[in-house]
């Protein structure tokens, strides 16, 4: 009887696995069924883990992140289920948290148990869905940019409808992560290629950043991609200045090659800055970003309670009609406050702060902990991009990252059990 759970878990880990890899392929065309893969494969995973009745070994590090991907997605399931009522105004900021929540905690089942099967398969398989999922998103990005004249591109996000507020923001996000694992992927490979496939995975996935206009983007993807040549190349200095000569190279000739929407992203933001800083106005981008960060922290609830988004809606109007440092955050109470910490703290009190934190140290420590220090890049960016933004809320951002890490453990998984 052990036998044959064993043989059927062997081979449903390799369908989720197999799934996994159709899930990030989905991600420039049609995030919504990346969701739905992880969901379906973390059901099905929780299933075979009370089966095989393995759940109760595992390293410490292992459990660290699986328990603080499921606190965090639990939090939120817990939330939503407190204060989604069939009268809320928020409707869609409601939808966000339960699908988020879903996603953490099913995700976090999926970690478990295929970390038993030490993620080792075969590299090609990676090869194959990076050069897909890079294609992909490259090719529709240059499409939208180039023959449907987007001035920031959606790709798929929001139905990669042009135009829809968020929706490049979302799409640099998408972009970011995928292009990560693939150059994880890329740097894996013991193969005279490798170089070459890393600097066009490189430049492509920067122009396609650019296109989205994303600023947190501009700064966070090149900041990683060095990150990842550091950790490829920390013993051969050799081999570390010439990588680092090409990203420069290649990081300029983009420079150049977009140097008008580059010039017009930094002089937005620092007539924003000025605006912000002489006028009070919190009504532009990043006028507006600023509001939300110190209206999330003003309007968090007492002590170790909660509160609802309608609830919080009322504590920052009342805000912004005292200081109009506030009136900007009031455009986005029906979404959420462009900060982790904030929106954390402005609907979960301290205990969405704790929770998350949890989530940071999880990720943080497994790398360390595993010495898997290219997977940093995760946990890095995730933490980066929530200085702007909220990473853990709705549909394709989290199915991004998580998708994305994942595939990314199996790829250094295996290098490392090669190295062994």
């Amino acid at each position: 009887m052990g036998t044959k759970v064993n043989a059927f878990r062997e081979v449903s880990c390799k369908l989720i696995f197999l799934l996994y890899l159709v899930g990030v392929v989905f991600i420039p065309i049609e995030p919504n069924i990346t969701n739905k893969i992880i969901n379906i494969t973390g059901a099905f995973s929780f299933l075979l883990l009370l089966i095989s009745g393995e759940y109760r070994s595992y390293q410490r590090s292992i459990l660290v992140l699986a328990l603080g991907i499921f606190l965090l997605g639990a939090l939120d399931l817990a939330w939503y289920g407190f204060y989604k009522t069939h009268d809320v105004i928020y409707k869609n900021g409601y939808r966000g948290y339960l699908e988020a929540g879903k996603m953490l905690v099913f995700s976090a089942f999926t970690f478990l148990l295929l970390s038993k099967q030490r993620f080792s398969h075969n590299i090609k398989s990676h090869v194959v869905a990076a050069s897909i999922v890079q294609g992909v998103m490259i090719g529709r990005s240059f499409y939208q940019s180039i023959y449907l004249h987007a001035e920031r591109i959606p790709l798929s996000a929001m139905g990669g409808d042009i135009g829809q507020m968020g929706a490049a923001t979302v799409a640099a996000y998408m972009i970011t992560f995928c292009a990560l694992y693939s150059s994880i992927v890329f740097l894996s490979l013991h193969s005279k290629y490798k170089w070459p496939l890393f600097y066009i995975n490189f430049a492509l996935t920067l122009a396609a950043i650019m296109m989205t206009g994303t600023r947190s983007a501009f700064f966070t993807y090149p900041l990683m991609t060095v990150f990842l040549l550091f950790i490829q190349n920390q013993n051969q200095k050799k081999y570390l200045l010439k990588g680092l000569c090409g990203f420069m190279f290649l990081l300029i000739g983009c420079g150049l090659l977009f140097n008008k929407d580059i010039t017009k992203r930094i002089d937005d933001f620092k007539s924003d800055m000025v605006s912000y800083s002489n006028k009070s106005n919190s009504m532009s981008s990043v006028g507006a970003r600023l509001s939300m960060i110190q209206a999330g922290f003003a309007s968090r609830p007492e002590g170790l309670h909660w509160q609802s988004l309608e609830q919080r809606a009322v504590k920052i109007t009342d805000l912004s009609q005292r200081d109009s440092v506030y009136l900007g955050a009031t455009v986005f109470m029906d979404v959420h406050m462009h900060n982790e910490l904030a929106e954390a703290i402005s609907t979960k009190g301290i205990f969405g702060i704790i929770f998350l934190v949890i989530f940071y140290f999880g990720l943080i420590h497994y790398c360390l902990r595993e010495r898997l220090y290219l997977l940093l890049v995760f946990p890095s960016s995730i933490i980066l991009f929530g200085l702007s933004d909220v990473i853990t809320h709705a549909k394709p951002i989290p199915a991004s990252w998580i998708v994305c890490l994942m595939l990314s453990i199996a790829v250094l998984g295996k290098k490392k059990e090669d190295n062994i």
